[in-house]
């Protein structure tokens, strides 16, 4: 067993800092929008899926 088991990935949707940063945005525009910590938090794991789609509904990026 002399490999290291290190997980990589794209760091888009869940993992790294771009998926920390993501699932925080993701919660802001939603909680902005639907005043929910349900649908905050499932946007949050959904991250920049949900931001992109934020930004192409309502025409802004951050609230």
């Amino acid at each position: 067993m002399g490999k290291s088991d290190k997980r990589s990935g794209c760091g888009c949707c869940g993992g790294g800092i771009f998926g920390s940063i993501g699932a925080v945005i993701a919660a802001l525009l939603s909680w902005n929008v639907n005043h929910s910590i349900f649908w905050a938090l499932a946007h949050a794991f959904l991250s920049w899926f949900y931001v992109i789609y934020h930004w192409f509904n309502y025409g802004k990026l951050l609230p």
